[in-house]
């Protein structure tokens, strides 16, 4: 697995912690009063390039304890904060649920899927909605499981535990972290509007990121 990390975003040319760098460049020019979307986006109809961000405000939250890190060792731990916390709370959570035998392989499969390596190599926030289903399925409350509609395309994975208590409670808690954005969420609304080239095909493969959670509960023998 760690010769697939390493030679297939070589292959494709891209550098570690690509997707971090960008977000959290982005978040420092909109800290500093920039845009947080780039104006083409808004302009009109445009073809999705890399640098282009289709992240909802409410990903800013998550965005900024990063990007206000200063300083060559704050930003060192930062970056490595920023692998180490959601993976680190993936693999806590899934060795709790202690999976039964038949998942492994299917969690093998998930793990070592291509675009599961690239994205953790290049630092994709969806690794943090990884993480937040990660824990909605290992601890007793769903609290945690809206916090995946911090990429809204897996909006599907964020219905985990709908009829629990805790799950409303926890998507109460993202609606009043998603106010204070204003009218951001309209400038968002355009940029998807205006964009070309994406769709559901793109998100379904970030699937495997979402389902190494969900195996492990189905085949659990404790916790969950």
């Amino acid at each position: 697995m760690a010769v697939a990390l390493v030679a297939f975003p070589t292959r494709l040319d891209q550098s570690i912690g690509v997707d971090f760098q960008l977000y959290r460049d982005v978040t420092v020019r909109w800290l500093g009063g920039g845009a947080f979307f780039e104006p083409r986006q808004l302009a009109g109809p445009y073809e999705i390039t890399p640098g282009d961000v289709l992240y909802p405000p409410l990903a800013l939250w998550l965005f900024m304890p990063f990007a206000i890190a200063d300083g060559p060792a704050a930003s060192a731990i930062a970056a490595l904060a920023w692998w180490l916390i959601p993976l680190g709370a993936t693999a806590l959570a899934i060795a709790s649920l202690r999976p039964r035998p038949w998942t492994w392989p299917i969690l093998v499969l998930c793990a070592s899927n291509p675009t599961v390596l690239l994205k953790i190599w290049t630092g994709n926030p969806v690794i943090w909605s990884m993480a937040a289903l990660a824990l909605a399925c290992a601890l007793p409350w769903r609290t945690t499981a809206p916090f995946v509609l911090l990429k809204p395309s897996l909006a599907p994975f964020a219905a985990f535990g709908i009829r629990r208590r805790s799950w409303w409670v926890g998507a109460i808690v993202l609606v009043l972290l998603s106010l204070p954005f204003g009218s951001l969420w309209a400038d968002w609304l355009t940029t998807l509007a205006n964009s070309r080239g994406g769709g559901l095909l793109y998100s379904s493969l970030e699937a495997p990121f979402l389902l190494l959670p969900l195996v492990a509960w189905a085949g659990r023998t404790r916790g969950g």
